[in-house]
């Protein structure tokens, strides 16, 4: 199933970069949040993908939401066709493919596929979280003043207040922030140990799972932005290798 995963994962790439750049139709979803023709071509090639490659599995897409009944036998694979729509119809350089595969509540396999840097970051349950074909693993800081911060902003205009001024008091200890635009790609840059920390109060399943199971592979932690236990119906995130978990918990930032 991974190989299926990146080989999807790789094919709806293909497409965003063929439409990258170029004029394309943008429709307006809601508050700070668009669609473009690439997210929905680049949507059903992936879904013609795994579907020749795994006719019983059931969808779950940014765009379409659900295809299939739901079975909890059967494989579930969670799609974002783009993460990082908004770069990617500015032509700003830094978005996604996210395919993960989960089995009886069990992520199983993930990808995330960044086109313009050939970085494909995947990773199978007990067999470790990769870039292309070296293995990852978190940072070992374990000062919050050392740390590097990643976030990215709702869409919601009151959670976008809460997450700024969990920004603020995070700022003065914390060495640097950044925000790549992609949730998927930031959990990403948390697996490979290029960041320390990430947070985020409103992600969608589809978002994260990929990113989920390639931080855990890679020997980070990631829980609900209280400390909870993770599922992945939820929309608050706290990702970070490990070591500072309970370190920017204990800030009461958020």
């Amino acid at each position: 199933m991974i190989e299926l995963a990146k080989r999807a994962a790789r094919c709806a790439a293909q497409i965003l970069m063929d439409m990258y750049q170029q004029p394309m139709e943008v429709r307006v979803k809601g508050e700070r949040d668009i669609v473009t023709a690439a997210d929905v071509a680049a949507e059903a090639a992936v879904m013609q993908e795994i579907l020749a490659g795994c006719p019983d599995a059931w969808i779950i897409s940014e765009e379409t939401h659900s295809r299939r009944m739901s079975d909890a036998d059967r494989p579930t694979w969670y799609i974002d066709p783009l993460d990082g729509t908004t770069n990617y119809a500015r032509g700003y350089p830094s978005f996604s493919v996210s395919i993960a595969m989960a089995q009886r509540g069990n992520l199983i396999c993930g990808a995330v596929y960044d086109p313009l840097q050939n970085h494909l970051f995947w990773a199978e349950r007990g067999k470790g979280a990769w870039l292309n074909d070296a293995p990852l693993r978190v940072s070992e800081r374990s000062v919050l003043l050392e740390s590097i911060l990643l976030l990215d902003w709702p869409r919601d205009q009151q959670i976008r207040q809460k997450s700024a001024q969990a920004l603020a008091a995070l700022v003065p200890l914390t060495e640097a922030v950044r925000s790549t635009g992609s949730a998927a790609l930031s959990l990403c840059y948390l697996a490979a140990g290029w960041a320390d920390l990430y947070f985020q109060y409103t992600l969608k399943p589809w978002d994260v799972a990929a990113g989920a199971l390639i931080i855990e592979e890679a020997g980070g932690h990631l829980s609900g932005i209280d400390g909870r236990p993770y599922a992945l119906e939820q929309p608050d995130w706290l990702a970070s290798n490990g070591r500072l978990h309970r370190a920017v918990l204990e800030t009461g930032a958020f």
